[in-house]
């Protein structure tokens, strides 16, 4: 009885310390897969004249190549032509996955939940180019936007985690936060996915944080209080988010 006595003790010191650090070690991971995509992205650029692939060519073909299909040869991805945009290898790639996710249902209300993994590295997403809410939008919203008009690379936020391949940017009013999902007492989803917390983002996924990507390159951690604070309007005021400031 003794050393079960020693050995429950010794558990109980061990098992927050081995939490801890494979929390951390999830969250490295997760930062060098987003490293890869921020390396991805600026050859890319280099190549197209300074452009952000869009997040898609049209709205409403999903077999038009999307931001992680054009991005994937300069991750040694095939981009596979002429098939729905989840075919390409680096949609559900290792490279793209974060660990710090896990297997069950994503909870994906608007569209075909592909995959049971609930955690990926994905674009900040808006409808809207005029005014420019995002980095990322549909062709039909405008020309790919150029990386040079952004005044402040090291504070335009590109990727994030987020559930599928993208967060809803809640600059943009249709995606403002103004659902307490997770009882807070602050807004922090859109209205429109009911059934979906944090406009797909996942920010608590790295100790109550998530990993981000900014344009001059540098991967960080936000925590969700920072990221997810919002104004008595239900406004988000991290500049991360405010790619045109």
């Amino acid at each position: 009885m003794t050393v079960i006595v020693v050995i429950m003790i010794l558990s109980g010191f061990l098992l927050p310390t081995l939490a801890s650090a494979k929390g951390k070690a999830h969250t490295a991971i997760c930062s060098s897969n987003m490293r890869n995509w921020i390396d991805a992205t600026q050859m890319y650029m280099a190549d197209f004249d300074d452009k952000l692939p869009l997040f898609g060519e049209d709205s409403m073909d999903r077999y038009q190549p999307f931001w992680h299909g054009k991005l994937a040869p300069y991750l040694a991805k095939k981009q596979v032509e002429g098939e729905h945009f989840t075919k390409n290898e680096a949609f559900t790639n290792a490279v793209r996955r974060c660990p710090a996710g896990r297997n069950g249902p994503a909870r994906l209300s608007r569209q075909q939940n592909f995959t049971d993994w609930n955690c990926w590295i994905g674009a900040v997403f808006s409808y809207s180019s005029k005014p420019l809410t995002a980095p990322f939008y549909y062709g039909n919203a405008g020309a790919p936007l150029r990386a040079s008009a952004i005044r402040r690379p090291d504070d335009a936020m590109l990727y994030m985690d987020t559930m599928t391949h993208f967060v809803y940017t809640p600059v943009e009013r249709r995606y403002q936060f103004m659902l307490d999902m997770d009882g807070d007492g602050a807004p922090d989803s859109m209205a429109s996915t009911t059934d979906v917390p944090f406009n797909y983002g996942r920010p608590t996924v790295h100790n109550e944080g998530a990993n981000v990507t900014l344009l001059d390159g540098h991967v960080e951690r936000v925590s969700y209080r920072n990221l997810w604070r919002v104004d008595s309007y239900g406004q988000a005021t991290h500049s991360f988010w405010r790619i045109d400031d």
